[in-house]
C-alpha cells in the first residue's frame, strides 16, 4: 500500500540567504553544525564535491549496514534553493520510503540580513497494508528529525554569524 505524507517546516534565521544556502550545500561538513542522532550519523563520499546538480552522497549512518543510504542533489539554484531525493528501506517495517526535500532561502528584508528558511518534506511511504497502522512510526522520527535539523540550522547559522560580528567589531575598535 502506498501513502503520502508531508510537513513544511520553516525558521527565520538573523543570517543571509548566501549564508544558508552555503551551510546546507557543504554536506561533507555537516558534523560540524548537525550533531548525531539516531537516524543521522554523517553525510559520506559526496560526489562530485562542491555540491552542485547531480551530486551524490552517502547519508543516514553510513558505517552501518542497513542505516545508511544513497542520495542525490536533484535541485540546485544557488542561493535561492536546493533539493534532495533518496530512498530508505526501513526492513522491519517491511516498507520503503521515497524522500524529497526541497529547502528555500528567502530574505524578506531589503538589507538580506534575515532569511525565512523554509523546508518542505515529502514521503511517499509503501508498506504492507496489515503494517500500515505503524506508519505514523515512520512519519513521526521523520518529522523529530526535520526540526531538529532546522533548529540546528538557525542555532550555527546564527551563532557563527555573531561570532563574525564580534571579531570584526573587535578588529575595527583596535584600528
Amino acid at each position: 500500500m502506498r501513502s503520502q505524507w508531508h510537513r513544511f517546516y520553516v525558521a527565520e534565521v538573523a543570517a543571509p540567504p548566501t549564508v544558508l544556502f552555503d551551510l546546507v550545500a557543504d554536506m561533507p561538513s555537516y558534523g560540524h553544525w548537525l550533531p548525531g542522532s539516531a537516524q543521522f550519523g554523517e553525510t559520506t563520499d559526496v560526489e562530485p564535491y562542491p555540491v552542485k546538480l547531480g551530486t551524490r552522497y552517502h547519508d543516514g549512518k553510513p558505517d552501518r549496514p542497513g542505516n545508511a543510504w544513497w542520495g542525490t542533489v536533484t535541485g540546485f539554484q544557488p542561493p535561492g534553493a536546493i533539493d534532495f531525493h533518496h530512498t530508505i528501506e526501513v526492513k522491519p517495517l517491511r516498507a520503503t520510503v521515497d524522500v524529497h526535500i526541497h529547502y528555500s532561502f528567502e530574505s524578506p528584508s531589503p538589507d538580506k540580513r534575515r532569511t525565512s528558511v523554509g523546508r518542505w518534506l515529502v514521503l511517499d511511504v509503501i508498506m504492507p497494508w496489515c503494517l500500515r497502522p505503524l506508519r505514523r512510526l515512520v512519519t513521526s522520527r521523520f518529522d523529530q528529525e526535520n526540526l531538529r535539523t532546522m533548529a540546528a540550522i538557525k542555532q550555527h547559522a546564527e551563532a557563527n554569524l555573531s561570532e563574525r560580528s564580534e571579531v570584526n567589531h573587535d578588529s575595527a575598535q583596535q584600528s
